[in-house]
């Protein structure tokens, strides 16, 4: 199935009556949908509600920030989330909305085929690893399977948290030492690519 095909299916998802109620649309992902690094993150805010666009606001200037710390931009990464619609008042996701949207990224995940997958926060974490408190996962480079096929998972706390913490400079350089980690785990990808070309 070709990524535009999938966009479109979910475009006009009615699994969870709830989140029916409570988006404004479905916000199904930003960047470069050919990109063999992807983020996931928890559910959609209310401003990328409104403007159709993962991690946009506040949380998302953070995410700018650490990235462009590592020589990244958004067009170089693709960006989703483990549920794509805006659950009200921001509450968490329910494991059934989570379950709804299994089989969604799991096909994100096989057309894309990504090398390395960053999941934000506890919920991305938990959903892709089966692992939960991201504070002891957080900055660690964990191989897991999807789909059959190996992908390197480096969990990172959810750039909410800083902001909740009052922007803790301490937490921003822990923060900031996982994107390394990010940084160092697309190098050593790609080196593995380039041999393989041999």
């Amino acid at each position: 199935m070709p990524f535009t095909t999938l966009k479109i299916k979910y475009d006009k998802c009615t699994k969870c009556t709830s989140l029916c109620l409570s988006r404004t649309q479905v916000v199904f992902g930003s960047g470069n949908p050919k990109a063999e690094v992807v983020f996931i993150g928890e559910a959609p805010g209310a401003t990328e509600d409104k403007k159709g666009i993962p991690f946009c606001g506040m949380s998302g200037k953070i995410l700018q920030e650490l990235l462009a710390a590592i020589g990244l931009t958004r067009e170089d990464i693709f960006i989703t989330n483990t549920i794509l619609c805006h659950p009200q008042d921001n509450r968490n996701p329910s494991k059934e909305e989570v379950e709804n949207c299994r089989e969604r990224l799991n096909q994100l995940i096989e057309i894309m085929q990504p090398k390395v997958m960053v999941t934000i926060g506890n919920f991305a974490t938990e959903r892709i690893l089966n692992q939960k408190g991201i504070t002891s996962l957080r900055g660690k480079i964990i191989t897991t399977k999807i789909n059959g096929k190996e992908i390197k998972v480096v969990p990172v706390i959810h750039p909410a948290s800083y902001l909740y913490s009052g922007r803790n400079p301490i937490m921003f350089e822990n923060m900031k030492k996982d994107f390394q980690t990010i940084a160092t785990v697309i190098k050593e990808t790609k080196f593995q690519k380039s041999l393989s070309d041999f």
